[in-house]
Parts: structure tokens; sequence; C-alpha cells
């Protein structure tokens, strides 16, 4: 048989995120969450990485938002910088209880069919359902921190969905990657004539 437990994980730029987290918050040990389209888990332990893996969930949203039966239901891209915290809450919490992805997936059509939500709220409850798949297979403990790198829109909802788990957050927003690559430009600065 095949061995999933090590298939292979790639970084893609993101060293230079974590360079710049570890710089603003002083650390040399921490563990990071970098969300995104293929969000990325991090443990840096003394300043180098120890672990990390990617979860393809904004992939998985994206895809399941325009090239999906969902899609049909929900609103235009555009206005789905709206979160409703209620049905993305509901979303979270079904995942972190388990069962099938892909069950919980068509829950969005038939909430959709019954008009049990708005298209808004059914967009949240589906992004709900997919970060709270990506947390429910961490080892995540209560009062443990993390700290988020990225977007404010991604910050907000991993934020929310943590706190469901008693979990610290800590955020940095974008701008890690510009004092990352500061501080790895500042000795090429010294050395130019």
């Amino acid at each position: 048989g095949q061995d999933t437990q090590h298939i292979p994980d790639v970084m893609r730029g993101e060293e230079v995120q974590i360079f710049g987290a570890l710089q603003l918050t002083g650390r040399g040990s921490a563990t990071l969450v970098l969300p995104g389209t293929h969000s990325k888990w991090v443990s840096v332990r003394d300043g180098r990485i120890e672990q990390f893996s990617t979860f393809m969930t904004g992939e998985l949203y994206a895809v399941m938002r325009h090239h999906s039966i969902l899609g049909r239901t929900l609103p235009a891209m555009s206005s789905d910088d709206a979160l409703d915290g209620e049905h993305f809450d509901q979303g979270v919490r079904l995942s972190l209880q388990g069962g099938s992805l892909l069950h919980h997936l068509f829950g969005v059509r038939t909430l959709s069919l019954m008009s049990r939500a708005s298209p808004s709220a059914l967009a949240s409850y589906l992004s709900g359902l997919v970060i709270g798949e990506e947390l429910r297979v961490q080892h995540l403990s209560a009062g443990s921190t993390l700290w988020l790198v990225g977007s404010a829109a991604l910050q907000t909802r991993y934020e929310r969905a943590l706190t469901l788990l008693n979990v610290k957050v800590q955020t940095l927003g974008d701008t890690a990657t510009w004092t990352g690559l500061m501080a790895l430009a500042a000795p090429l600065r010294q050395i130019s004539p």
C-alpha cells in the first residue's frame, strides 16, 4: 500500500511570511496559520520550521462557489464579503463534529431548496464548513495560542472559528510579508556599494 502519512508538501514563498511573523512577534517558536487559497499550518521551534502542512480550503470554497450547483444559489462573489456570523458558526460547528464533508456540502444545497437561509447566509455557512473541516484535523488544545498571518477578511473568519475551540489568536495581518522582505534585504543593503 501507499504511505499516505508521508505525501510531500511544499512551500511557495510562505517562508518570507513566516520569517516576518517571527520578526514581528520577537519569538523563535510559534504555531502560525497562513490562511489563503492554500492555507498553511506551520510549527516553528527555535527559529527553524519543524513541521508544516497545506490545506486547499480556499480553493475548495472557490470551486464550490463558482463551479458547482451550490454556486447557483449563492450571491455574486463581490457581495460575499459580508460575514453572517450565525451561519458561519453553524458551518464550523457541524464540521468540527466530524462526519462527511461531502455530505455537509450537500446540506448547503438542501438549505437553499428549502429556503431556510438567505443566499449570503449560505455563503457564510459554506465558508464555515470548509474552515471548520481544516480546523477539525489540527491538534489544538484549549488555551493554546496561534498566530494568524494574512488578509483581514480571512483572519476574521479564522479567528472567529478558532475562538469556538477556545484557542487564543494573535493576528499579524499582511505586514508579516513586508517585514520578512525588509529583514531579508537588510544584509544586502549593508554590503552594496
